[in-house]
């Protein structure tokens, strides 16, 4: 509902920021050899819906999540913030598919199960970072939230390496070990990325 007070303390500059390397991965997709690939049709659609729906919701936390107003509003920021996830979702995969990692493959095949695996950080981390939650963090906060969160998914992979010297035989289907302890890696990192903002209050 309303947003907090700090709502007026929002950067203009984070809202260039954000749309900037949108505009640059728009470019990058519009320019490469596989453009027509259905997946990155996937990316190319999904950079233009985050360059016209990222300001909207930013603006609307900005400036009108409180007042009557913003109440009237609300159901549709609460829509276009889980649009949003799937959008950091899809630019996730669009990074994993330019640095050419082997992970790519397996977050398009299994996006279902990655989908409900990435809500972990999207909202205690990514919001955070695209100053799009109903509490703004500033740079320092900001650093404070990735430093714990890196030691959160830290933490993660050591349960599940520990976990997977404890009980062996989970690892007789390699792909669902794999979707298991990327989940431990993921919880990890939300639960430091919270620990971080309730150090912050």
């Amino acid at each position: 509902m309303p947003n907090d007070k700090s709502s007026s303390n929002r950067s203009i500059l984070r809202l260039f920021f954000w749309e900037g390397l949108a505009l640059t991965g728009l470019a990058i997709i519009h320019y490469h050899q596989n453009a027509n690939h259905i997946w990155n049709l996937n990316f190319f659609y999904n950079a233009l819906f985050f360059l016209v729906a990222y300001p909207l919701l930013y603006v609307y936390r900005w400036k009108m999540a409180e007042g009557c107003l913003g109440t009237m509003l609300w159901p549709f920021s609460y829509l276009l913030n889980w649009l949003l996830g799937v959008s950091a979702f899809l630019w996730t995969a669009f990074g994993l598919f330019m640095a050419d990692s082997p992970f790519y493959y397996k977050f398009i095949d299994h996006e279902i199960i990655f989908g409900i695996l990435f809500v972990f950080i999207y909202f205690p981390l990514i919001q955070p970072l695209w100053g799009t939650g109903k509490k703004y963090y500033s740079l320092v906060e900001l650093l404070w939230i990735l430093v714990y969160s890196a030691l959160g998914g830290f933490l993660g992979y050591v349960a599940g390496w520990f976990f997977s010297n404890k009980f062996p035989s989970v690892r007789t289907d390699t792909g669902h070990w794999f979707l298991l302890w990327l989940g431990f890696i993921l919880l990890g990192t939300a639960i430091g990325a919270m620990v971080a903002q309730r150090r912050e209050k």
